[in-house]
Parts: C-alpha cells; structure tokens; sequence
C-alpha cells in the first residue's frame, strides 16, 4: 500500500485514525502494521495489502464466506490452468459477465467523473471495476474480504499493472468500513449487495464515509419477482453450500433499505428502462411478461397477469417503474447523501 493513503485511512472499530507501527521508509509499503492510535488494534499489512478486518469481531458467517468462495472455486476448477487473460480484460469477457459489463458501464457513464472524485469500490472482487475508475483519474480505495492472488483482491496488481493505474486494494468488511465519516464522493458496489445478509449496515456505513452531496452507486443487483418467494430463488445455489451468504431481495426492498439509510433522491432502473422513450419501456414490458408468467407460483399467474397488462394505463415512465418493481431484474440504483 501506498504510505500517503494512510491518513485517508480509519480503525474500522472506533474510526480513530492509524499509524504505521512498522515501517520501512518506502511509499510503497510492502510488510508492516497499522496500530489505531485510540484503541490501540493492530492490523497487518502483508503482500502490499492491508488487512483491516477486524477478526476478533467479526460474524462466524463472515469468516465461513471467505474461505467460502476460495471452496467454490477449486470445485469448479478454475485453480487447474489460470491465467491473467480474464482479470485484465474484466467485465468485458462475455458469458455471464455480459451483463455485468452493460450494467457497469451504465452506472460509470451515469456518474459523469471528472477524474477529481475520491471513489471507494466494494465487494470489488479482483478490482476491476477500480482500474476503470483510476484510469479516469480517481483517487480509489478497493474493498473486499478474499485475498486470492487469483480471484480475489490479490489479482488487483496484475490489474494495475496491464493497466498502468494505481488503486489502493484493501481487505475490508463492508459493514465496518476503515474509513472516516464524510470522505467519499462516490461509494460503488457492483454484484456485490445481494452477499450481505442485511443490507441496512453496510448501506449505512456508505452513508458515513460519504461527504454530503456524494454518490451511492449500486450496480447490477439481482431483484426477485414481487410474486416470488426467496428461498425458492436462493436454495438451490451451489454457493450456499459453501457458506456464501446469497440473498435475493425484491426492488422494492432495495429502494426501503437505501431510503432507511439516509439517502435521498434514490432511483432504481434496469437497463431497458434507463432514459428509455416510452415506446420502448412498453415493448419490454410486454416481452417480458410471458417470462414472468414462468417464474411465479402457478396460483398467481392470473392476478399477475392482469396487473402486468393493466400497466398499458400508465405514462410510460411510471409502466417502467411498476414493472420493473413486479418483475425484478438486474437492478442500478442511485441515491445521494443530503
């Protein structure tokens, strides 16, 4: 880590400021310690990266999620042959990322950066939602709980790297985020939202380290129909095997949790319905009725049904809104700390 990001940085516990109790005397840091001049916890920086979890008090499902992940991938086999060709070119590799990538570059053209923000990335995965916000001239703090020099945070150099940006990657939990209150312009989290058993604590910590005026920026979040049950959704995922915490909440969830946070002005689209003219929301309300019909118990197909084409009553913009809320989707929502 860089030593000039230090005194962005804060105890994830009592959000005291640190100090590096180790030091070498180079910027880039590659070993050392981060001691909390209040409470005195210390966190380790290894490989470059600092590790500011505080495991003495952090949740058993927490823990279980990151050895999680790294189970999962091994079972898949992605450990047999990897390679960088994925982690530089993320999300841009097709597949399921398709929409992972259409959705991001949605909500980036939707934040309208100038390159002066101070961006703080979530649940970031490898970092690579970071190197785009860094190329643009961001000052940018990455967050995860996985350190996999593979798949996880750890392949975050070798992204930095290809791409000549620097972003500072951080082991961090979203719901005890290392920062002080008022410092973010942006708070991003892409695909992320739905592996927090309650969204409330962490979109409140986003809420913290935000200045006022600053962006909440939530990306491609699977939403559930407003007929369908969780547990339908969610119980057959193989990651729920591996102790990865996977929730799929309805829109409207969403928007409450946002809302209940503190944030203002909150506003949820799916890729169809953003600036979309009238016409076209109506066309995709109507394609994607038949594809509701499926997803839902068979009960209440009937009342659905005529919910879903009752919309043609509407204006366009609110056809939209609604069915989308009944539907569900991969979800961007955007809200403002007041």
């Amino acid at each position: 880590m860089k030593r000039s990001n230090i005194q962005f940085l804060a105890c994830p516990l009592c959000h005291s400021a640190l100090e590096l109790s180790a030091d070498d005397g180079d910027e880039h840091i590659v070993a050392g310690a981060l001691r909390c001049t209040r409470c005195a916890t210390t966190y380790p920086i290894e490989r470059r990266m600092a590790n500011l979890i505080p495991l003495q008090s952090t949740e058993v499902h927490k823990l279980r999620e990151m050895k999680g992940w790294v189970n999962l991938w091994e079972k898949k086999g992605m450990y047999v042959n990897p390679t960088t060709f994925h982690s530089i070119s993320l999300p841009f590799i097709g597949g399921m990322w398709t929409e992972v990538a259409r959705m991001f570059m949605l909500a980036f053209d939707a934040l309208h950066l100038t390159g002066d923000e101070m961006v703080l990335d979530v649940g970031a995965g490898q970092g690579w939602a970071s190197r785009y916000f860094a190329a643009k001239g961001c000052h940018v703090f990455t967050s995860d709980i996985v350190d996999d020099e593979f798949y996880g945070l750890g392949r975050a150099w070798a992204i930095m790297d290809h791409a000549n940006v620097y972003f500072e990657p951080m082991l961090a939990d979203g719901e005890r985020l290392p920062f002080p209150d008022n410092q973010f312009d942006v708070v991003f989290i892409s695909t992320a939202l739905h592996h927090f058993v309650e969204q409330g604590p962490f979109l409140q910590q986003a809420h913290r380290v935000l200045k006022p005026g600053g962006r909440m920026m939530v990306s491609n979040e699977p939403a559930i129909p407003i007929f369908a049950r969780e547990a339908d959704v969610t119980d057959p995922l193989e990651e729920i095997q591996e102790g990865i915490v996977e929730r799929r909440p309805k829109v409207y969830e969403y928007v409450r949790s946002m809302h209940d946070a503190g944030f203002v002005d909150v506003t949820v689209d799916a890729f169809e319905t953003f600036h979309a003219a009238p016409a076209e929301i109506r066309s995709w309300q109507l394609a994607t009725r038949a594809e509701l019909m499926r997803t839902i118990r068979p009960r209440l197909r009937p009342l659905a049904w005529l919910v879903y084409t009752s919309l043609a009553l509407f204006p366009g913009w609110l056809t939209g809104q609604i069915a989308l809320h009944i539907r569900g989707g991969s979800i961007m929502m955007q809200g403002y700390k007041p």
